[in-house]
C-alpha cells in the first residue's frame, strides 16, 4: 500500500480535491475585531453585487456571476432567502433580480397542490420544505466557496408596502396552513404575528443546521428593519436562536444586525452580534459612532444618489479609510440573463453599478489590503492642513510606520433645516383615508387645521400613520411641517383611500398654495426650527430622502476637465518613508518618491488629479 503509485495517486486526488485547511467559518480578527479573519488571513469584504436574488429567482445563472465577481477580485454578496419577494417595477428596478418572472419564484417552503399564489403557480405550504431550493442554495454556496465569495445570508426583510406583502408566502393569501393572516406590520414581532413566529423560527433553525458546513458565511437577521414594524426584541430572539442552534453544531457562525440608514450609535449591544451594518453611510459617522463596539463595522447597502460612479466610490473609500470592514454597493448591472453584469440599465435606477465600477472597488481593496491594516486605526490629528476648501481627507494608520489616506470632494453639507408646505388635498373616494409619514426627523400633518400626525422629535426613519375621513371632491386645507436636526434627512408622504392600497400622494391630488398648480408649496428655511427662509418652490409630490445632501447643497465635484492639487500639512514622525499617490479610477500609483523626514510637520505635494485621490505612506 505505500508503493510510490500509491503516493502518486494520493498526490493526484489532493490536487483535484484539495482539502481545506481552513478550520473556522469566516471570524471577527483576534487582534483586531474591526476586521475579518478567513483561511487565517485578514480579511476585509468589499464588493459591487446584484440585488440580493440570486438564490429565489431560478432564471439567474449564479455560477456565472459568482465567476465574474472572481474576476473582478471582489469577495462578497448578499442573498435573501425567499420569506420575501419583490413585484416588478418596484423601486424603479429594471430587470429586478429579487422579482422573478411568474413561476420562477422558489422559496424554501414547497408548493402546494392548490393553485393561488399571487405570482402565478401553486400556494406554499410553510409545514413542508421544498428540496430543490436546498440543493440550489448549496450548489449556490459551493459555487461561492470556489470563486473565494463571502455569502450574507440575509434571513428576513419587512413589508414597505402592501404590494410585498401580498407576495410573501408567509401571506395567509399564499400558503395552505391559514397563517399569516395579520397586517405586514405585525408579521416581525413576538405577539401579533398571527402564528408566523414558529414558522420563523423553523426556517432559521433549517437553514442554520443545513449552512452549518460552509466557512464563506455568515447571517443576517433582517434587511432594514427600522421599516415595516420590525422589533428589537425579535431580533434579538432570532440572534439568539442561531447562536442556541449552532450550539450543538461544529461551527459557529457571524450574526449581523442592520442598524440604520446612514448612522445612528448602537445602545444595548446583543452579545450574539459581532457585524453592525448600515445603509447609504455617507458620511461615514457610523463607523466612528460605534468604533467602541470593537465590531466589524459596514455598509452593505448603497444606491438611490444617481447612476454614475463618483458618489459610490467616494463612499466606499471613505467609509473604508474611516476603519470601516464591509462595504457592498448595490450593482443593477447584474440581472437575468446578464450575470456577468453588462446589463445596461435606464438612468431611472435607483443606483449604479457596471464592470468599470467594479474595477475601482477592486482598486480600493487592492489598495487596503496591500496595508497591515489590522494593525492600524482611523487617525484624526495626521492631516494639518492642505485640504481644498471642497474636499475632505481621511487617515488609518499605524503612527510612525503607515498610512492610509483618501481625499475625495466634501460630501455636500447636511445642516439643520426646516420646511413647511401648504396647500389643498383632494379625494376621489369617499371614506376613511390613511395617511402615512415616513420622516428622519420631526413631523408634523395637519388636516383642515386638524393635527393627526405630530412626531415632533429627532429620530431615525420612522412610519407614523392616521387615519380621517374625507368627502369625495371635497378641498381639504392640508399643512405639512418637517425638521432636520442632523444626520441622515427623510419626508415622504403616502395614502390609501378607501378600496386603494397605500401610494405617495400624487401632485394630482394637491393643489399648491396660491399658485393653485399640482403639488404644494414648500417653503425652506435654513435651522430646524424655521429660522430664516431661504426659498420656495412647489413640490408635485413629498419623496425626499437627502440621505447624503440637503435640499440646499449642489454637488462639491469638480465640473468636467477641471482639476486641483493640493499640498498636505502631516505630522510625521523622523523617518525615511516612500510616498505614493494613487489614482482610484486607474488603480495604479501616480508618483513614487522617498521623503526623508526630520520629524513634525512634513510638505507632501500631491500630483494634479479632477475628482479624487488615495495616498500611501510607509516607512522604509
Amino acid at each position: 500500500m505505500n508503493s510510490p503509485f500509491t503516493w502518486l495517486l494520493l498526490a493526484l486526488m489532493l490536487l483535484a480535491h484539495p482539502i481545506s485547511t481552513n478550520a473556522d467559518p469566516i471570524r471577527l480578527h483576534p487582534r483586531n475585531p474591526h476586521y475579518f479573519e478567513y483561511e487565517g488571513k485578514p480579511t476585509i469584504l468589499i464588493t459591487s453585487a446584484e440585488h440580493y436574488g440570486a438564490l429565489i429567482n431560478l432564471d439567474f445563472d449564479f455560477e456565472k456571476y459568482l465567476r465574474t465577481l472572481k474576476q473582478d477580485n471582489l469577495n462578497n454578496t448578499r442573498l435573501f432567502t425567499g420569506s420575501y419577494v419583490e413585484p416588478k417595477g418596484a423601486f424603479n428596478i429594471t430587470r429586478n433580480t429579487l422579482a422573478p418572472e411568474p413561476e420562477r419564484f422558489i422559496s424554501p417552503w414547497a408548493r402546494s397542490s392548490q393553485p393561488g399564489y399571487a405570482n402565478g403557480g401553486n400556494k406554499f405550504d410553510l409545514l413542508t420544505w421544498d428540496p430543490r431550493y436546498f440543493e440550489r442554495l448549496h450548489a449556490l454556496m459551493k459555487a461561492a466557496d470556489k470563486n473565494g465569495v463571502i455569502v450574507e445570508l440575509n434571513l428576513f426583510c419587512p413589508f414597505y408596502e402592501e404590494i410585498q406583502w401580498r407576495l410573501s408566502p408567509m401571506n395567509v393569501a399564499n400558503n395552505i396552513n391559514g397563517l399569516g393572516d395579520v397586517p405586514r406590520t405585525n408579521v416581525y414581532t413576538l405577539d401579533k404575528h398571527g402564528g408566523l413566529l414558529s414558522i420563523q423560527e423553523e426556517l432559521v433553525i433549517k437553514l442554520v443546521r443545513e449552512l452549518n458546513r460552509y466557512d464563506n458565511l455568515y447571517y443576517e437577521i433582517c434587511n432594514e428593519p427600522y421599516f415595516g414594524g420590525v422589533t428589537i426584541p425579535w431580533q434579538h430572539r432570532i440572534a439568539e436562536l442561531i447562536a442556541a442552534t449552532e450550539k450543538s453544531l461544529p461551527k459557529k457562525h457571524l450574526i449581523s444586525r442592520n442598524v440604520a440608514n446612514g448612522s445612528e450609535t448602537v445602545t444595548n449591544p446583543h452579545p450574539a452580534i459581532s457585524i453592525y451594518n448600515f445603509h447609504y453611510a455617507t458620511p461615514p459617522s457610523a463607523v466612528e459612532a460605534n468604533y467602541h463596539l470593537n465590531k466589524v463595522i459596514g455598509d452593505n447597502e448603497t444606491g438611490f444618489r444617481g447612476t454614475n460612479d463618483l458618489p459610490y466610490r467616494v463612499e466606499a473609500w471613505d467609509f473604508i479609510i474611516a476603519g470601516g470592514g464591509l462595504f457592498n454597493h448595490l450593482d443593477y448591472s447584474f440581472a437575468a440573463g446578464a450575470e456577468d453584469g453588462t446589463f445596461n440599465y435606464p438612468s431611472s435606477q435607483p443606483g449604479g453599478g457596471n464592470p468599470a465600477f467594479r474595477n475601482q472597488m477592486r482598486y480600493l481593496k487592492e489598495f487596503i489590503t496591500a496595508f497591515p491594516f489590522t494593525e492600524m486605526l482611523p487617525d484624526k490629528s495626521f492631516i494639518r492642513g492642505g485640504i481644498p476648501a471642497n474636499g475632505s481627507g481621511r487617515t488609518l494608520s499605524k503612527r510612525g510606520q503607515h498610512y492610509a489616506l483618501y481625499f475625495g470632494p466634501q460630501p455636500p453639507a447636511k445642516d439643520t433645516f426646516s420646511i413647511r408646505w401648504t396647500g389643498s388635498i383632494q379625494s376621489s373616494e369617499n371614506g376613511e383615508h390613511t395617511f402615512w409619514t415616513i420622516s428622519n426627523d420631526g413631523i408634523r400633518l395637519w388636516i383642515d387645521d386638524k393635527l393627526i400626525i405630530d412626531n415632533w422629535t429627532s429620530h431615525s426613519a420612522k412610519e407614523d400613520r392616521a387615519t380621517i375621513a374625507l368627502e369625495k371632491d371635497r378641498s381639504y386645507k392640508i399643512k405639512i411641517e418637517y425638521f432636520q436636526s442632523g444626520g441622515n434627512a427623510i419626508c415622504k408622504l403616502f395614502w390609501a383611500p378607501p378600496g386603494r392600497e397605500r401610494s405617495l400622494v400624487p401632485g394630482s391630488a394637491l393643489k399648491a398654495e396660491h399658485t393653485g398648480g399640482e403639488g404644494l408649496q414648500g417653503v425652506y428655511h435654513t435651522g430646524q426650527n424655521f429660522d430664516q427662509k431661504a426659498f420656495t418652490r412647489i413640490d408635485k409630490e413629498l419623496n425626499f430622502d437627502w440621505s447624503s445632501t440637503s435640499p440646499f447643497a449642489s454637488s462639491t465635484a469638480l465640473p468636467p476637465g477641471a482639476s486641483q492639487s493640493m499640498e498636505l500639512k502631516l505630522d510625521l514622525p523622523r523617518g525615511n518613508y516612500r510616498v505614493q499617490w494613487f489614482d482610484t479610477k486607474k488603480g495604479k500609483y501616480e508618483i513614487s518618491e522617498e521623503l526623508n523626514h526630520a520629524g513634525g510637520i512634513a510638505t507632501v505635494k500631491s500630483p494634479a488629479f479632477d475628482e479624487d485621490i488615495a495616498l500611501a505612506i510607509n516607512r522604509i
